[in-house]
């Protein structure tokens, strides 16, 4: 039986823009977009599957974007130093960050933790990763932007950022 994906989607303050199959169905997904304090609109599928737990994936960049090299590696440098959470890269060369968790660990919490680690992250390698995110690298203009899921990142981001490595931001991070 599927969790009450739904249910914790509206707990922790997230409205799915997206969605496949009803809540009784054997596999469902919900798409939510979420925000960072640096990195805005990341767009997150949540997929449930019976047996297989949830998965969880953001489209990291553009969908026709050459992905530069030098970025690529970073990205799966990233999957030796951050817990929880993986790169990987579609057939068509678009980067995905994702997170997993088994179905004995479902359940609200740990879906708010999963979608907060991948706010966190995108936020962490926003300047670094600018080649795979923006047109040429030219970030938005997100100047006064006010993010759209303070619930979610004020009740996990303490908890997710203290099993990360530290990340005390350069001024090139910023």
């Amino acid at each position: 039986m599927a969790p009450p994906l739904d249910a914790w989607l509206d707990d922790l303050g997230l409205v799915p823009v997206g969605q496949t199959a009803e809540p009784h169905e054997l596999a469902l997904s919900r798409d939510v977009i979420l925000d960072g304090e640096r990195r805005f609109d990341l767009r997150v599928t949540i997929a449930w599957a019976a047996g297989m737990g949830l998965h969880l994936w953001a489209y990291y960049g553009l969908d026709s974007m050459e992905l530069p090299r030098r970025t690529l590696l970073r990205l799966l440098g990233a999957n030796a130093e951050l817990p929880f959470v993986k790169f990987a890269v579609t057939e068509e060369d678009r980067p995905m960050l994702i997170a997993e968790l088994p179905p004995i660990a479902v359940d609200r919490d740990e879906l708010g933790r999963a979608l907060a680690r991948l706010v966190v992250v995108a936020d962490r390698l926003l300047t670094e990763t600018a080649p795979a995110i923006a047109d040429r690298g030219r970030l938005p203009d997100w100047t006064g932007r006010v993010t759209r899921n303070p619930a979610l990142l004020d009740r996990y981001r303490a908890e997710v950022e203290a099993t990360m490595p530290e990340w005390p931001p350069s001024e090139g991070n910023r």
